[in-house]
């Protein structure tokens, strides 16, 4: 019999729905779990903080919650136990290199680099350690900036010129990091302390000048872009939205100008979706994808905590049968669509 084990976060969430289409909550798990149930798997639904990881977990299958939370710290220790499992014969999913990607543009532009698929390569990237190592590649701008682990819009600038480049790679790599208020003010005023020597005695500006190591992303900018379009892939059904830019902004994320896409842009729209699930072994993807008027281009894709607005706010889907994009109309349940891609990707793939 089948084995489907369910990880949580500690207060019980996994992913995030939008049910409401105004605040993000959880997933509903007891509905997944029911789902799973009703197709004969024996379901159990843990904590991270409750497995024991001297139990045998081979061939078991296992669903599991990520983390966004500043820093990257609890992410970085549900990395470790999703490695983990996968070493000791569990089948997680999504794999590990799919949680490696999420909140993490570095590594999701390294899998870019590995597609065989140019049309997906337009937007090229480069990979760097730290404003440092920034300031030595070769650009042409304008070029586009993106802190490592930024969600949505947060931590992306657009630079024009060399000024606005070292600029916004500096912003990008600088963080703090404290443990507490008083040791972040303390920090604060060292560092006050250091700039105030270097003004009178400039043999100490150098203890000023140490890098700040947190990756970024240099992207070439793609001109014409009014917006993007959102598709979300589950299984065999994609689920479209168009959001227009912010008002005098180059960025889409977060404008909340949502608007249903004609059916007349679907065809070419979805011909080059479907591209990315052949590089991606994995059926459920949220992707950005923009439109210059000449070509499209993928912004950013992800495999795990999905935003779901475009799902849940959706009356009909699209699916691909004999050559042939086909309508469907319709509402569609999250818990339902995700457990059936999970369910049907099992039953196609692993078993």
């Amino acid at each position: 019999m089948r084995e489907l084990l369910i990880l949580t976060d500690n207060l019980g969430c996994f992913q995030i729905s939008i049910e409401d289409l105004k605040h993000y909550k959880s997933m509903r798990v007891d509905k997944i779990k029911n789902w799973f149930i009703s197709k004969g798997y024996v379901v159990n639904i843990k904590k991270f903080d409750e497995l024991d990881f001297t139990q045998d977990y081979q061939g078991k299958f296992i669903i599991y919650q990520t983390s966004e939370l500043p820093g990257s710290f609890y992410k970085h220790y549900i990395e470790d136990v999703v490695y983990f499992l996968h070493q000791n014969g569990a089948i997680v999913l999504p794999n590990f290199e799919c949680l490696k990607a999420h909140h993490n543009k570095i590594y999701m532009e390294m899998m870019r680099f590995k597609f065989k698929d140019n049309l997906l390569k337009s937007i090229e990237s480069t990979c760097i350690g730290s404003a440092t190592e920034a300031s030595k590649i070769k650009k042409l701008y304008p070029v586009v900036i993106k802190e490592a682990s930024g969600c949505g819009s947060n931590g992306v600038y657009l630079a024009r010129n060399q000024s606005e480049y070292e600029k916004f790679t500096k912003k990008s790599s600088k963080v703090i990091l404290s443990r507490n208020v008083f040791d972040f003010f303390q920090e604060k005023i060292k560092h006050l302390f250091k700039y105030t020597i270097a003004f009178f005695d400039r043999k100490y500006l150098p203890t000023l000048t140490e890098p700040i190591h947190r990756p970024i992303v240099v992207q070439n900018f793609v001109n014409g872009l009014s917006g993007d379009y959102k598709v979300l892939v589950f299984g065999n059904k994609y689920y479209t939205l168009y959001r227009e830019n912010r008002d005098n902004d180059f960025r889409a994320s977060g404008s909340g100008k949502l608007f249903e896409v004609p059916e007349e842009e679907h065809e070419e729209l979805l011909n080059f979706a479907k591209r990315l699930t052949l590089e991606i072994d994995f059926p459920i993807i949220g992707m950005d994808i923009g439109f210059d008027g000449k070509q499209y281009h993928l912004i950013e894709f992800q495999m795990i905590h999905l935003g779901p607005y475009t799902l849940q706010a959706s009356k009909f889907w699209h699916e691909y049968h004999d050559g042939t994009w086909m309508r469907y109309n319709g509402e569609s349940v999250l818990e339902d669509e995700y457990s059936r891609s999970i369910f049907e990707y099992i039953e196609s793939h692993i078993i």
